[in-house]
């Protein structure tokens, strides 16, 4: 779909059904495929739908998401340009510079150590893609998936992800949902999944933020709703001590302006478990006063100041040109490498249950 939000979406969701929307103005509706339709049409009705962004929006908001990783590449205020995240021109560029901008991560966010976990008590290995760690999932986890568009409103969007058993290195038939909506000033992402055997999951959503469409965050200010974060190795991992962010160079209790020297690339303590509804997680403002509050039932809160964002000439989309700390991701999700430290909250998904995650990102402009 063109960021009009004019023509059609199509998807197909069972051998006989399709999903068609008609945009602005109508809600999304399953219509009945002839049977004579050959497969290949259907084939080719799948791929065009999954090659389009997708623009939902309500009187305040407009959020644009690619299929490929799930990603969030585009959040506006009605009737304005600026884009307050980041995002490319050319939807390829998304997979052609490997930052992970706006893709959900997973299904292990963040990192493991040696790519290793273990269940039951089989050990399984993950891809080691950063030295010997795993970061995200690997080159294959959630963020390299080309989604399936399972239903969309003028105003929400519900992909689907399956991962096999195997894939990533992990246990069980997966299937993850997410689901983004906009009401008013708020732009929610609610994540699910199921397995079909006991495995690890959490899954996370890494958009980077520029409110104020400045080279760089440093004119940002922070402040965090917790009182602890997770100290790590010289690897980035969790050495499995928490402390306290009161008097440390993580005391964003009150609002700080986000450093840049050293850059923030750390994990906050929100809760002890996921939280049973959204609870303030962070605020997040501008240099012009555009504000974002985050609130979420996720228990903890990654932050990265972007400071390994590549300086690359490619052409951006109604945001700052890409290079290090032109935004800040902040990613709510479990607690890190947390099958390394049986004290920390756990991520393990046994069938039956159902994995899930609800994030509200609300937007005030200045």
């Amino acid at each position: 779909m063109s960021p009009t939000g004019k023509g059609f979406f199509i998807s197909v969701l069972e051998p006989h059904l399709i999903c068609a929307t008609e945009m602005p103005g109508h809600a999304a509706h399953l219509v009945k495929t002839p049977a004579c339709v050959p497969d290949v049409i259907r084939a080719i009705l799948a791929a065009m739908t999954n090659q389009q962004s997708i623009t939902i929006s309500s009187d305040t908001l407009c959020a644009t998401i690619l299929p490929q990783g799930a990603a969030l590449v585009g959040v506006r205020f009605a009737g304005q340009t600026r884009n307050l995240v980041i995002g490319f021109a050319d939807p390829a560029d998304h997979t052609k510079v490997p930052i992970c901008a706006g893709s959900l991560v997973g299904p292990i966010a963040n990192r493991v150590q040696d790519g290793r976990v273990t269940l039951d008590g089989q050990t399984y290995q993950m891809p080691q893609n950063e030295n010997t760690n795993c970061l995200h999932s690997g080159p294959d986890g959630l963020h390299t998936r080309l989604w399936q568009i399972e239903l969309q409103t003028p105003e929400s969007v519900t992909l689907s992800c399956a991962l096999a058993d195997g894939m990533n290195g992990l246990p069980g038939n997966r299937q993850i949902l997410a689901r983004y909506s906009v009401e008013a000033d708020t732009l929610t992402l609610t994540i699910t999944a199921t397995t079909d055997r006991a495995t690890p999951m959490n899954v996370a959503a890494h958009p980077y933020w520029n409110l104020d469409g400045t080279p760089d965050v440093g004119g940002h200010r922070i402040a965090v709703n917790a009182t602890q974060y997770l100290p790590t190795d010289p690897q980035g991992l969790p050495t499995g001590e928490r402390h306290i962010t009161r008097g440390s160079e993580f005391d964003f209790e009150t609002e700080k302006p986000v450093p840049l020297s050293p850059a923030l690339d750390v994990n906050f303590c929100l809760a002890s478990a996921p939280l049973a509804t959204p609870t303030h997680a962070a605020t997040l403002t501008g240099s012009d006063g555009t504000r974002l509050d985050i609130a979420t039932t996720a228990p903890g809160l990654q932050v990265y100041a972007g400071a390994s964002l590549p300086d690359l000439a490619v052409e951006m989309a109604d945001c700052p040109p890409l290079k290090p700390y032109s935004g800040i991701a902040l990613e709510p999700q479990h607690w890190p490498d947390a099958p390394h430290h049986d004290h920390f909250p756990q991520i393990t998904l046994v069938p039956g249950q159902t994995y899930a995650q609800s994030t509200h990102f609300r937007l005030t402009p200045p």
